[in-house]
């Protein structure tokens, strides 16, 4: 569903993202720049290896494993490929989370939550400006982030609505004694959303995909996202894309365990030290190590009394495309 606010187009649905251009024929842009570099051949035209594929099926393959083992080993032409998405309905938390990713920190279970993506320093952003735009009505047009852990309580559901309506009110009332709307938005809560455009390469939108699919790394903001990046990838450019789509733990190709990036936080969440649910797929891998194989989500489910967890892991197992509880994981 889609609201005017102040001259801003807000979602009050969740996020939606949208695919605005991308690079023409990537899968067969990376083949040919690829055969480039290991021949003196003549160069290959990737629009004229698109129409071959379109007529050849195990030359199509062919392309289409080549271009997944790059991916997978990170070979540096996936650079090559850009996208540009738009989001809307994005909360002003999540674009701060976002836009860090071109910083360049380090990801790592002492410093949880930063990220190192040396490819993405040619990564751009655009957003709505709440400076210039006025947030008169964001509450009461519902153009605000609502977190599942807030609405599955209903008195903290009642209070996170008095907060955001509080907040309105208060911009509303230094706009009206005065204050520029430049000054009066430092009362907007950071649930606030809005819309914002994101550039990328292909090699750093696999490195954002991978990190922000882990379990740990705050699913209710990234998954609606990477849900819609990868929909939008899948349906306009190609369905291989579908399959780009896995936790940092796990190597898609292969269903190989390489172990799990935050172990210490699913320990201290399995001895009860942090009350969020563990990651089923730790639970699992950890079992087998132990030589005690978990075989049911029943046996996980029945360790693990946090609300929601059950819901939590059907969204992952669509984000993954893979039932955790199915996934060989094998080292």
């Amino acid at each position: 569903m889609r609201q005017k606010l102040g001259g801003i187009t807000m979602t009050t649905d969740g996020p939606k993202v949208t695919l605005l251009s991308w690079t023409n024929n990537p899968i067969e842009t990376v083949h040919a720049v690829w055969e480039a570099s290991k021949n003196e051949e003549p160069l290959l035209d990737p629009a004229a290896v698109a129409a071959e594929a379109k007529t050849d099926p195990d030359y199509k393959a062919r392309i289409q494993e080549l271009f997944l083992k790059i991916l997978e080993q990170r070979i540096p032409i996936a650079e090559h490929v850009n996208f540009v998405f738009m989001l809307e309905g994005v909360s002003v938390s999540f674009r701060e989370q976002m836009v860090r990713h071109r910083i360049g920190t380090c990801a790592s279970p002492e410093r949880l939550g930063l990220d190192i993506v040396p490819d993405l320093a040619k990564s751009s952003w655009w957003s709505q400006s709440m400076r210039i735009q006025s947030m008169e009505r964001f509450a009461v047009d519902g153009a605000f982030r609502r977190p599942d852990s807030v609405y599955e309580n209903p008195r903290a559901a009642a209070v996170y609505e008095q907060a955001i309506h509080s907040a309105q009110n208060a911009y509303n009332a230094l706009v009206d004694v005065g204050v520029p709307m430049e000054d009066a938005r430092d009362v907007i809560p950071l649930g606030a959303t809005h819309r914002i455009s994101w550039s990328l390469n292909l090699a750093a939108l696999l490195h954002i995909v991978g990190e922000r699919s882990c379990w740990i790394l705050q699913y209710g903001l990234w998954g609606p996202v990477i849900r819609g990046i990868v929909n939008e990838l899948e349906r306009k450019v190609n369905p291989l894309f579908r399959l780009i789509v896995a936790p940092p733990c796990v190597e898609k190709a292969s269903d190989r365990f390489k172990g799990c990036v935050y172990r210490l936080e699913n320990e201290r969440r399995v001895d009860g030290s942090d009350a969020h649910a563990p990651c089923p797929l730790f639970l699992i891998a950890d079992a087998k190590l132990r030589g005690a194989p978990i075989r049911s989500s029943v046996q996980v489910l029945d360790r693990i009394a946090v609300p929601g967890f059950s819901d939590r892991i059907a969204g992952y197992a669509d984000l993954w495309g893979h039932d955790p509880f199915n996934w060989n994981l094998e080292r």
